[in-house]
């Protein structure tokens, strides 16, 4: 959380901005940002002239966004033209760290919002499903050994450091075909995952928090991750996505992709150092060029 300073919220003006509103709002006050940017993007079309629409949502914000010390500068943006193209180039133009969405499952839009926006955003993307309360008290981060998932523990600690009550855990997903022929597959292999965990774990500052292993045997991770998430009562699930292309975007494809799709619970979607994409890399980027949306099937 430490080098979440410049934030964004996604507004849609409709009911659910009320939510992510008040979420984004707790996320603010944990101290860390100096400023944030309220967006909503009109679309293709559209009649010029944003004083009505810049209006609405500043009086959104001062009605729901409370709590938040002074020293967190806001300004607002009413920007226009494709929904997608235009937050991820804002978001590059104004260096912003961190993105809030509201997220609706059974709203396929808002899927498709949701993947591109994780796949091709320059910052990490903190997804809130529509509904989520606005609390961090159990944060859930899947492991798998890996520089990018480290980075992401290193976010989750820092995270349950400045709330000082919530408890982090760490989730290890393995599979393997051969139990099915080894009887003592399950538990020889918990011995040596175990000992991966200690290593990994070893070199990472976990700035003093306590962070309990799990480890689960399934063939389809992100169900796992969402299984543990609900029996565990977690309120965020940190996860780490190499993805900033759709052919480099290899964990994005494989996990964080489904998590998407099946999270009941806030998503935080972690770009590992590293990763961020230059404002000159995102405008060139061929899906920009094309100026549309992407099409929703």
């Amino acid at each position: 959380m430490h080098r979440y300073r410049h934030l964004m919220v996604g507004l849609s003006r409709t009911e659910t901005d009320i939510g992510l509103l008040r979420y984004a709002a707790m996320a603010a006050r944990l101290g860390t940002a100096t400023d944030i940017r309220f967006v909503h993007v009109l679309p293709p079309g559209h009649v010029p002239g944003h004083a009505q629409e810049l209006a609405e949502i500043q009086a959104l914000v001062q009605n729901h966004f409370t709590g938040v010390g002074n020293s967190v500068r806001a300004s607002f943006d009413v920007l226009h033209g494709p929904l997608t193209d235009r937050l991820l180039a804002h978001a590059a133009e104004e260096e912003v760290d961190l993105i809030f969405l509201g997220h609706r499952r059974d709203h396929p839009r808002k899927w498709a919002l949701a993947r591109r926006m994780a796949m091709n955003a320059p910052c990490s993307v903190w997804l809130v499903p529509d509904g989520a309360a606005a609390t961090l008290n159990r944060i859930l981060v899947p492991i798998d050994f890996s520089e990018p998932v480290a980075d992401a523990v290193r976010m989750a600690t820092s995270m349950a450091r400045l709330c000082g009550h919530a408890q982090c855990l760490a989730l290890h997903v393995y599979f393997n075909p051969a139990r099915a022929t080894y009887e003592d597959y399950e538990e020889s292999l918990r011995g040596q995952e175990r000992e991966a965990y200690q290593r990994f774990m070893a070199a990472i500052d976990c700035q003093g928090v306590k962070v309990t292993p799990g480890f689960e045997e399934q063939a389809n991770v992100a169900h796992a991750i969402n299984r543990v998430a609900d029996a565990q009562g977690v309120d965020l699930i940190v996860m780490a996505t190499r993805g900033r292309s759709r052919s480099a975007a290899i964990l994005l494809g494989s996990t964080a992709e489904d998590a998407i799709l099946e999270t009941c619970v806030p998503l935080l979607l972690v770009k590992h150092f590293g990763a961020r994409l230059g404002l000159h890399q995102v405008l060139l980027n061929r899906v920009f060029s094309k100026g549309q949306d992407p099409q929703f099937d």
